[in-house]
């Protein structure tokens, strides 16, 4: 096996879900520090992917923190949403 097709088995033993997380995550980080609210829904979905993620490693604080994640990121869309109302 060539290094070439190690690297490509390596980074593809998950399916490319993890890559999806590291996407989505730096993705709705941009979005957030450019004040975009979308961010936070970015964030849900990259926390959905990463609690996928965690079953295929095995790993229940990694699900555990992606699902209290999704939380954080529902609270501040649903925070976000309440600044803007006219009061």
């Amino acid at each position: 096996m060539t290094l070439l097709q190690q690297i490509g088995q390596l980074a593809f033993q998950y399916h490319g879900i993890d890559w999806i997380v590291t996407l989505t995550v730096f993705a709705g980080l941009f979005l957030l520090g450019d004040r975009k609210r979308a961010g936070f829904i970015v964030g849900m979905i990259s926390s959905a992917f990463a609690f996928a993620f965690s079953f295929q490693i095995e790993s229940i604080a990694n699900g555990v923190t992606a699902v209290m994640l999704f939380f954080l990121y529902l609270r501040g869309y649903l925070k976000w949403r309440r600044a803007d109302a006219p009061a």
